[in-house]
């Protein structure tokens, strides 16, 4: 499954539950995956739009599974840490984010401290979200395990005010991570804006968060699509609102909110005003009495990314009686903290970072979630974000903490096949009685064990075999082999023969996917199948016949032999493995004997105008494919070999 930016282990800790493991279910749900019992709640889900069960039948409900697992957790589920007294990290902001980088931080043995505005955790998750999809409890569950690394969080700390970047150095604080979310509502524009009718969403839900709701009248108008809007409008529901408008500008099938969250609007009297742009207010003695609006419509053009755009329609204005607007059209970042230390910022006024690092311009200073690069996104992406950046500060600084590991049973190929061969839709996921909903009591209701199991029992297990890619290939030129998992050290080689260091190879899934070239017309139909994004008629090791179109190639290229060798085309050389109880390597800058178990380098051989160094990663690729393809594909073609066991084959009609 590959739409989470946090979660890794969704096929394992289904098999977990299926098996009713479920200590190992918590155990492989906390592994290296923070918050997952507030993202059990209220994340965004994308995994199942990716899960290949779709192409079956129905997703996986993988957000109510992890949702039964943290509740099975009975106490916080911890892992071994490195040991404490490494470099101190101060993280400003404790949402999301900051929260999931002080976890990855905090395993990695480093002092951190977490400055929050807030009296509680949970920057805007755990402030504006409504209790009746995220409860107190499920925060408390994920913050004891920071409890438990000794994460030191001090409340009420306002960057700007009771600190600096400048005060965090100098007591001591050797790497910043600036995780302060977006606060600050976005305007309108509209003449009467300044009223105290019109109220940004968050300002509201954190007061009826806090329990101590603002008052907003009997008739309510929401601005916006997303789930903060959803988050308004129910919640003004339940603090006695009569008459709830949500107002946007699109169709109800563009909006961006989680389309649960949106059929909940429906099924509670939300009026949806669909097609329709805020125009203007009217007031009267300074008060607002009304939204006025413009319908819209679709011309059939659409934005950069792809949307309908909408267009106003002449002539259509008309108004939506209110006593309060709440508008949830976005945040922005508050970002006047920086004394001289300013960032970098991009063009939208986030805090540009480094891909990779999430290194801003300031020496030593991260950013992350929504106040950096992409601006606001969902809990998951800030999730994702604070992980990165605790595993980028970890290399900065010291070493990253090491990632427990769990051992699976192995897996029934033929049941497995026996189970993708039926369609089995959805355990439903039920939810309060509407008549129950005048409350900030759970809408959503958990999954029984009986139903965990059977929902879990769906899982097709993706992340051992895939082979979409081969089921829709019309030529059939895609194909399924199977490999032992290999783990080498490969030698690195310098001019003088000698090895001087090595780099990492690793191939640890067992079934693998390979392209017979002869046979695929590049169609494209494997890319749209792959739950990866990936391009595997591109990607998977391309397997030629014709002599001409292998040499043509400049890398992933391979030709198999009749006496069991093989040859591969990488940065546009041809290399060579010939199998004689030991490997024999032959390249264009060096030749070898390579261990089969170690991958340790004998008889070695550079071409001194080849450089400082020579990798033999080409070797360990064309050995793994060898082995794996060799070892259950025995039917395949192989080429005749055109001169002696052990030498280059040159002629092009071979």
């Amino acid at each position: 499954v590959d739409g989470c930016a946090v979660d890794q282990h969704v096929p394992a800790y289904m098999r977990a539950v299926r098996d009713g493991n479920l200590l190992d279910a918590v155990e492989i749900t906390r592994t290296d995956n923070p918050l997952p019992s507030i993202l059990g709640r209220v994340c965004d889900h994308l995994c199942e739009n990716t899960c290949v069960r779709t192409h079956y039948d129905e997703p996986l409900a993988i957000r109510q599974i992890k949702r039964y697992i943290m509740d099975e957790e009975e106490t916080p589920v911890m892992f071994p840490s490195v040991e404490r007294g490494k470099s101190r990290v101060a993280i400003i902001g404790a949402g999301p984010a900051g929260l999931a980088a002080a976890q990855g931080l905090g395993y990695a043995g480093f002092d951190v401290t977490i400055f929050e505005t807030q009296a509680y955790s949970g920057g805007m998750v755990g402030g504006t979200i409504p209790k009746y999809r995220l409860p107190d409890a499920q925060i408390a569950q994920d913050m004891a395990v920071l409890d438990g690394l000794g994460v030191d969080i001090q409340y009420r700390q306002t960057a700007g005010v009771d600190f600096t970047l400048s005060s965090l150095r100098s007591d001591g604080f050797d790497a910043v991570f600036i995780a302060v979310g977006a606060q600050l509502a976005k305007q309108l524009g509209f003449d009467g804006e300044d009223s105290e009718d019109v109220v940004p969403g968050i300002t509201f839900l954190r007061t009826v968060r806090e329990e101590h709701p603002m008052p907003i009248g009997d008739r309510v108008a929401v601005i916006g699509a997303g789930d903060t809007a959803m988050d308004c409008v129910r919640s003004a529901l339940r603090v006695g609102a009569s008459d709830v408008s949500l107002v946007y500008r699109r169709s109800i099938d563009q909006m961006p909110a989680d389309p649960e969250e949106i059929h909940a609007c429906i099924a509670e009297g939300i009026n949806i005003v669909e097609m329709a742009t805020p125009s203007g207010l009217t007031l009267s003695n300074g008060a607002v009495t009304g939204l006025l609006c413009t319908r819209t419509e679709y011309r059939g053009d659409r934005d950069a990314s792809g949307r309908k755009i909408p267009h106003d329609v002449a002539d259509s204005e008309f108004e939506i009686p209110i006593d309060t607007l709440l508008l949830a059209i976005s945040q922005h970042s508050i970002l006047d903290f920086f004394g001289e230390d300013i960032p970098e910022l991009t063009a939208r006024g986030y805090i540009a970072v480094d891909a990779g690092t999430f290194a801003t311009s300031v020496e030593g200073v991260y950013a992350g979630g929504d106040v950096a690069d992409h601006g606001p996104s969902s809990i998951v992406r800030a999730a994702a974000d604070g992980k990165a950046v605790a595993a980028a500060i970890a290399v900065a600084l010291g070493a990253p903490a090491p990632a427990p590991e769990h051992v699976l049973p192995e897996m029934d190929l033929h049941e497995l096949v026996i189970r993708r061969s039926r369609r089995e839709y959805r355990v439903p996921i039920e939810h309060t009685p509407l008549d129950h909903r005048d409350n900030f009591d759970e809408t959503v209701v958990g999954y029984t064990d009986e139903q965990a199991v059977a929902e879990a029992s769906r899982c097709i297990d993706c992340d051992v075999v895939c082979s979409l890619c081969v089921g829709v290939c019309p030529n059939m030129a895609l194909m399924t082999y199977e490999m032992d998992p290999v783990r080498f050290d490969v030698p690195v080689l310098g001019a003088d023969g000698r090895t001087t260091g090595t780099v990492p190879f690793l191939a640890d899934q067992k079934y693998q996917i390979a392209v017979l070239t002869d046979f695929c017309n590049e169609c494209g139909n494997c890319v749209t199948a792959c739950p990866t994004s990936g391009v595997p008629y591109q990607d998977k090791p391309r397997l030629y016949l014709n002599r001409d179109e292998f040499l043509g190639e400049d890398h992933n290229a391979f030709m198999m032999f009749e006496d069991g060798s093989i040859e591969g085309r990488f940065e546009g050389a041809t290399h060579r493995l010939d199998l004689n109880g030991a490997i024999d390597y032959t390249g264009p800058a060096a030749t070898a004997t390579l261990d089969p178990q170690t991958f340790a380098a004998t008889d070695v051989s550079v071409d001194a105008s080849a450089g400082l160094s020579v990798s033999l990663e080409p070797a360990a690729v064309m050995y793994t494919v060898l082995q794996g393809i060799a070892g259950s594909m025995e039917h395949l073609p192989r080429v005749p070999v055109g001169g002696p066991s052990g030498t280059f084959v040159t002629d092009p009609q071979v």
